[in-house]
C-alpha cells in the first residue's frame, strides 16, 4: 500500500444524526474505494461514533481495514474483531469523573462509547455550529483541571483523554503499515477533524465544512456531503 485516505462519516459520508443516508451516493464512493485499492491507495474511517456505528459504515463501503472510532480512542480490526484503546486504561479516570459531574437530565451520553465521551442535549441540532463550540469552550475552560481533550462537530461535544484525538488514531493506523503522514489523506468537516487533517499531507474537505476546516484544507469539494467525498475521491484517481 503506497497511500491511505482517512474519512470521517458525519457530515462526509453521511449527513448527521436521524437523516436518512444517500444510498446513491455511497455506493459511488464504495466503487471509488475499490478502483483506488486497485491502485494502492487504502481507505480507513476515522470518526467520533462508537465501534458499531462505524463497523456498519465499514460494511457499506466495503472496507475491512482497521478503523478509528470514539475520535482516536479506539482503532477496531475487523480481520480479527478486536478493539484496541489507544489511551491507558488509567487516563479514563478523569473521564469517568467528567461523566459524574454532568447531569443527566441536561446531557444526553451517546451509547456504546468505552473510550471516550459524546455529549448532546436537547434542541442541539437545531442549533448554530457556533453555540455549540461556544459551549464547548466553557465546559473545556469549567473543568479545565481534569486535563481532557475537547472537541465538538456539528451534532455533539466530543471528549477524549489527554493526548488522545483523530491525529493520535491516524498516527497508531499508519504505523500498523509502516507509513507516514507524508502517506496520507484526510477528509473532514468539522472542528474534531482538525487535528486529523493538520498531521497529513493532503487534507481535503466537503463544501459543507466549517470555514476553520475549509482553512486548512488544500482541496475542497464543490458539492457537501458523501457528493463532496465522492468528488473528493474522483480527484485522487484522476491525480494518480
Amino acid at each position: 500500500m503506497k497511500r491511505l485516505v482517512f474519512c470521517d462519516i458525519d457530515g462526509c459520508l453521511g449527513p448527521g444524526k436521524h437523516i436518512g443516508f444517500d444510498l446513491g451516493g455511497l455506493a459511488r464512493v464504495r466503487g471509488l474505494i475499490a478502483d483506488l485499492a486497485a491502485q494502492g491507495t487504502g481507505f480507513c474511517l476515522c470518526t467520533g461514533r462508537p465501534q458499531p456505528f462505524a463497523e456498519a459504515m465499514s460494511q457499506i463501503v466495503d472496507v475491512q481495514a482497521p478503523f478509528i472510532c470514539e475520535n482516536g480512542g479506539m482503532v477496531f480490526t475487523p480481520a480479527t474483531d478486536r478493539a484496541t484503546g489507544i489511551a491507558p486504561l488509567a487516563d479514563l479516570t478523569a473521564l469517568g469523573e467528567l461523566r459524574a459531574a454532568l447531569d443527566p437530565e441536561e446531557f444526553i451520553f451517546e451509547v456504546g462509547n468505552e473510550f471516550s465521551l459524546c455529549l448532546s442535549w436537547d434542541g442541539i441540532l437545531q442549533q448554530p455550529h457556533s453555540v455549540i463550540t461556544a459551549r464547548r469552550m466553557e465546559m473545556a475552560q469549567q473543568f479545565a483541571h481534569l486535563g481532557l481533550n475537547w472537541t465538538n462537530s456539528h451534532t455533539s461535544i466530543d471528549v477524549t483523554p489527554n493526548g488522545i484525538s483523530k491525529a493520535s488514531g491516524v498516527a497508531h493506523v499508519l504505523s500498523l503499515y509502516g507509513l507516514s503522514a507524508a502517506d496520507a489523506v484526510a477528509i473532514g468537516d468539522s472542528h474534531n477533524d482538525l487535528s486529523m487533517l493538520a498531521m497529513v499531507a493532503h487534507p481535503m474537505c466537503p463544501a459543507n465544512a466549517t470555514d476553520e476546516v475549509k482553512a486548512l484544507c488544500k482541496t475542497v469539494a464543490t458539492t457537501t456531503q458523501t457528493a463532496g467525498v465522492a468528488e473528493l475521491l474522483e480527484g485522487l484517481l484522476e491525480r494518480d
